[in-house]
């Protein structure tokens, strides 16, 4: 940087600079008896060069952190709809900021912030097409959509969100990416190819546009997650097995079982049942119960079951919307009662 570069910096940051330096100071003759303020003024002044790029680096780094955590997106916040301002708050403090555009002539996909859990990674993303084309479907996603993670199986889902305006050319996406272990921290390379659209379901995707956008980006992420060593007997369909752990936060719940006949339980659970439009029973349900005495049953499917070598069987739960976790007293997992928050 040249020596003007550094002194319209310093201008720039000059009344910063002198606050704290003041504030400093203040600590400085506070720290002496009455009679050695002027001692505490005179360290101060020797020390101005020192001081001053103290202020620098705390201003930089003041700076830099914003950046990175500033709050989430207020249509991301809304789709989400957590329950009160503490929660709200909660939920800011762990997302980062990307930040990344990638532009050709078929679009402009913009990388915006992530958040997430242990096994549960939400990215922001928004997607605007030429001008005069209307992007107004009900459900869209890529037709490949490839992350690059240390993981080896994930699971990966796109959903809309309401941004206000359903007319023009741009939509606001959310990837979520279900993984077995967290991903908070890891360098990934992103490519998604030919975004689609379909009508409600059951309607069939088509491309509408079709190109490729791909880019670079961390998942520097604050995890949510409270994790809970369990190891507790249960019996899942007549068949032993061991829940060793369970991992909660405001937007999911994960599990951890182990046992011998996991092949043989699958099969006892049987294939999902269809209820509804794109709506599935849940064969493994979870119940919550909260602090009020109020409890919900999670038994509509959304979310990942992943069986390994017949020993070991990994579920996430997935919600529409942020849960109370804070308020969460215990977690009823086939007969077995687990407490939390104790």
């Amino acid at each position: 940087m040249s020596n003007k570069n550094i002194n319209r910096l310093f201008e720039a940051l000059k009344p910063n600079i002198e606050q704290k330096e003041k504030m400093f100071h203040n600590i400085l003759v506070q720290s002496k008896d009455g009679n050695k303020r002027h001692r505490g003024y005179t360290l101060t002044k020797r020390l101005r060069p020192a001081v001053l790029a103290a202020v620098l680096m705390v201003c930089l780094a003041t700076t830099a952190f914003a950046a990175a955590y500033m709050g989430l997106d207020e249509t991301f916040m809304k789709s989400l709809n957590p329950v009160n301002h503490e929660q709200a708050e909660y939920l800011s403090n762990g997302a980062y900021v990307v930040d990344k555009q990638v532009k050709n002539k078929n679009g402009t996909l913009k990388i915006k912030q992530v958040i997430g859990d242990s096994n549960l990674t939400y990215i922001l993303m928004d997607f605007s097409a030429p001008e005069g084309t209307v992007l107004d479907a009900a459900r869209y996603r890529f037709l490949e959509d490839d992350i690059t993670t240390n993981q080896n199986f994930q699971s990966v889902e796109f959903k809309v969100l309401d941004d206000g305006n359903q007319s023009d050319n741009k939509i606001s996406l959310v990837m979520s990416i279900m993984t077995k272990n967290s991903i908070a921290g890891q360098n990934v390379h992103l490519k998604l190819k030919d975004l689609q659209a379909a009508d409600p379901f059951p309607g069939i995707f088509t491309t509408v546009i079709p190109d490729v956008w791909e880019t670079d980006f961390k998942l520097d992420f604050k995890e949510y997650s409270t994790p809970y060593e369990v190891n507790k007997n249960i019996t899942m369909f007549g068949y032993g097995a061991v829940l060793k752990t369970i991992s909660v936060s405001p937007i999911s719940i994960s599990l951890k079982i182990e046992g011998s006949s996991m092949n043989e339980i699958n099969e006892a659970a049987g294939s999902l049942k269809e209820i509804g439009a794109d709506q599935y029973l849940d064969n493994y349900p979870i119940t919550i119960k909260y602090q009020d005495g109020t409890s919900e049953t999670k038994g509509l499917f959304s979310g990942m079951h992943l069986t390994e070598n017949g020993t070991h069987l990994f579920m996430v739960k997935t919600f529409e919307n942020v849960i109370n976790d804070k308020e969460i007293t215990s977690i009823v997992f086939f007969g077995k009662e687990i407490p939390v928050n104790n």
